[in-house]
């Protein structure tokens, strides 16, 4: 949250950081974005050339989302993505995307792969979210609150979406309880996310992009260096080895 930025209020405008942290005018842009996004990306995913209103009502949330994040800042999702699109070699593409044409002499192929920016985000997700989320964690206990009730908040958007979409709740996740999320919020946005992903097809863990146990420690060490959004996490990872658990346990979704 904005209010417990460390350090406190700035001195001087100039000094502000570039990201304020979780504030009220962000959070109205951010939750307006989430819940048109479960109700029509799914749509637009299933029919993206005919379904005019789905594609007019996710043009109009991304603009929400960029409004929202874009000063209230990003965090762990964000920072791991870095080493993740950094690091891929040549034996994942993201479909969709043009590959460059080598000249003769091969001098244009550096074997580096491509992973989009939103998929290296979003792939990260689920771990993060079980690692944000879990209970008493957080020293402060505002701060603490504060972040159950996010993802609590998150997690039920994402189910009662669920729910509305045709055989939505013939789907392994049933129906969720307010209850049942706060005792593990974490782990109930992580597991509606992934169901989100498998809906549209988004590949599920970062071994699907060519990494594995033996990549961790590099991932970790290009994620630490990431201040200016790590910093922004409600949960900080204290140690290094607290990244390596994060990609660890992002390989698999």
């Amino acid at each position: 949250p904005y209010g417990l930025r460390p350090g406190g209020r700035a001195a001087s405008p100039i000094l502000r950081p570039a990201y304020q942290g979780s504030n009220p005018i962000s959070d109205i842009w951010s939750l307006h974005a989430l819940r048109e996004c479960v109700a029509y990306l799914p749509r637009m995913a299933r029919d993206p050339a005919g379904d005019d209103e789905a594609r007019s009502k996710m043009c109009l949330a991304a603009s929400a989302a960029g409004m929202g994040f874009g000063n209230a800042g990003v965090h762990l999702c964000h920072g791991m993505s870095y080493a993740v699109a950094s690091q891929v070699n040549g034996g994942y593409w993201t479909e969709g995307y043009p590959k460059p044409t080598s000249s003769s002499s091969g001098d244009d192929d550096d074997g580096h792969g491509l992973v989009a920016h939103g998929l290296s985000v979003a792939i990260n997700a689920p771990s993060v979210f079980r690692f944000t989320g879990t209970p008493g964690q957080i020293s402060d206990p505002f701060a603490e609150e504060y972040s159950r009730d996010r993802h609590v908040e998150c997690a039920m958007i994402l189910a009662d979406a669920r729910m509305q979409r045709p055989n939505g709740a013939s789907t392994a996740i049933r129906a969720l309880s307010e209850k049942a999320v706060r005792d593990q919020p974490g782990e109930a946005l992580a597991n509606e996310l992934l169901e989100m992903m498998d809906l549209l097809k988004i590949p599920v863990g970062i071994r699907s992009l060519g990494y594995d146990e033996s990549d961790v420690e590099e991932l970790a060490k290009g994620t630490l260096p990431q201040h200016r959004v790590t910093k922004l996490s409600p949960r900080q990872p204290e140690e290094l080895e607290e990244l390596r658990g994060l990609f660890r346990d992002a390989l698999d979704g």
